[in-house]
């Protein structure tokens, strides 16, 4: 695939050096797009925690995270060396300017002031440049702007900012829109649970199926240890996004980050227990930070000086009280530390999300940017064809004679119209538009062979991540025919099978999405 998309962006690209120059640069661009990395946007609500989830997945604290809004710039993380270590983020201001900043630079964008909001009005995005992280050999990250953010917690409160402020969301709103359609895959972090202003927002990604799929997005329920009843409807959530995500995985991005390491807990597993030997007391004590902080705390023999130094070698600043509650309850009720720390690491979900984030993202980089590239050369062809201008006289004579309207406008004396098939062409024009559209049926040839494989390839994740629902030899059969190995089947019969499965099947459900799939993979291989 990637062979022939070169192939193709350097004959249209020579094709258009002749006849179409002001189209060159795009196509040089798209040329360079095929083999550089693929842009991985994550999104979602305000304080959803999406920049945690940025840490978590870089290894390292980089992106701003708080309890405040904090996130209102574009930030990108990328591979390359910056300059100065002391200056690491490329500021790149809306009007083209650009300046090298250290990391305190980052403190002054935190919180809705009004000289933060100045501040951040002007930065188009921050450039955060890594060169040791693998995680960004094919991958560029960037951290959007979050939506639906509110002004006070009673709506009024500076109110002398809120125009300011709503004007600078939703600038930032229509960016995150804009930066997550053009990004070649998406993560949506739920506010621990999806709401109206998620599934507008992820529909009007969606758009019918021409933005995002479930091929290139993933959805994640964030902050898990704040609910974690939430973990018992991860799978209905998922049925209602089908479409635009292929799967929702339940993540805490700060259980991820402030377990403790397997020293550590042993220590302060057995300081709690020795200090609460009760565990009603302990119950009572992890009920709010204002209760286990308390100067006398009834059954409890830790002082509450020895408390709050618990607290602040946890974590130096932001450490969210449900994520402490969790980890201390963990380690209290498990002498065990191994299973304790088991049981965090499955709660905070980073190494699952990470496995599916190279298995849907990382590995498939290269196809979801090809697949980017073709649609952008269509539409570039698309443009060629129905917008080569007509001379004004012949443009006159063409609405008089065929007696038809078209859509025109005057500009400097020119006459310009869009150009339908009725319209009478000279012979360069016809040779031209001949040889657009022989390269639009390459990209149309190129694209049904991208969707079959990605038909294949969404199918056969699927119906691994439901095996229970086939039986072994079904599955067997599936592996091979969704993978493009040889088989052995008589084709219609298996069809045949394949449909009845999919007449029988609960609607919109794997197994019938998978039978589908496969009804339709021997159809191909009988014709």
């Amino acid at each position: 695939m990637l062979q022939h998309t070169q192939e193709l962006l350097r004959d249209v690209c020579c094709f258009l050096e002749l006849e179409h120059r002001k189209h060159v640069a795009a196509l040089q661009t798209l040329q360079e797009e095929l083999t550089s990395p693929c842009v991985l946007a994550v999104a979602g609500k305000v304080k959803a925690g999406k920049s945690f989830l940025i840490n978590a997945l870089l290894g390292v604290d980089l992106a701003m995270t708080g309890s405040t809004e904090t996130t209102a710039t574009i930030n990108v993380f990328k591979k390359g060396t910056p300059p100065s270590p002391d200056k690491p983020i490329l500021c790149q201001r809306i009007d083209g300017k650009e300046e090298w900043k250290p990391r305190s630079f980052l403190n002054a964008l935190q919180g809705t002031s009004e000289d933060t909001l100045k501040e951040t009005a002007q930065i188009e995005k921050l450039i955060f440049y890594i060169n040791d992280n693998p995680l960004l050999e094919d991958v560029t990250l960037v951290d959007t702007p979050g939506i639906g953010a509110d002004v006070g917690d009673d709506g009024d409160a500076h109110q002398q900012h809120t125009d300011a402020y709503f004007r600078l969301r939703e600038r930032h709103q229509q960016e995150t829109v804009s930066l997550s359609n053009n990004a070649d895959a998406v993560i949506y972090l739920f506010n621990t649970v999806p709401t109206e202003t998620d599934k507008n927002f992820i529909a009007s990604l969606y758009d019918n199926g021409n933005g995002l799929t479930a091929l290139n997005g993933i959805g994640v329920l964030s902050k898990i240890d704040k609910n974690l009843e939430g973990l018992r409807y991860v799978d209905k959530y998922a049925s209602e996004f089908n479409k635009e995500l292929f799967s929702i995985k339940p993540v805490s991005a700060a259980i991820c980050k402030y377990t403790p390491k397997r020293e550590q807990a042993i220590r302060l597993g057995r300081e709690l227990r020795e200090g609460f030997p009760q565990e009603k007391g302990f119950r009572m004590s992890i009920g709010s930070e204002s209760i286990f902080l308390m100067e006398k705390l009834p059954g409890c023999t830790i002082s509450a000086k020895r408390r709050k130094e618990i607290l602040q070698q946890f974590a130096e600043r932001d450490l969210p009280w449900s994520t402490f509650m969790l980890v201390a309850s963990e380690l209290y009720s498990h002498e065990n530390v191994d299973e304790a720390l088991a049981n965090l690491r499955d709660i905070g979900g980073i190494e699952p999300l990470r496995q599916l984030i190279n298995d849907h993202f990382f590995s498939r980089s290269r196809m979801l940017r090809i697949g980017k590239v073709l649609t952008s050369l269509m539409h570039i062809l698309k443009d060629i064809e129905y917008g080569i201008p007509l001379q004004k006289e012949q443009v006159r004579t063409t609405v008089k004679n065929e007696k038809k309207s078209f859509s025109k406008y005057e500009e400097n004396g020119t006459l310009s119209i869009v150009i339908k098939h009725e319209a009478p062409k000279t012979n360069n024009q016809k040779t031209i538009q001949e040889k657009v559209q022989a390269f639009e049926k390459r990209v149309e040839k190129l694209q049904l062979e991208m969707s079959d494989i990605n038909n294949s390839y969404l199918a056969f994740r699927k119906a691994m991540a439901a095996r229970d629902q086939f039986t072994e030899e079904e599955f067997s059969e599936l592996t091979t025919l969704l993978t493009a190995k040889p088989t052995q089947e008589d084709c219609c019969q298996r069809q045949c099978y394949w449909r009845a499965i999919a007449n029988m099947s609960a609607p919109n459900s794997t197994r019938q999405m998978v039978a589908r799939t496969a009804v339709l993979m021997y159809g191909k291989a009988i014709s």
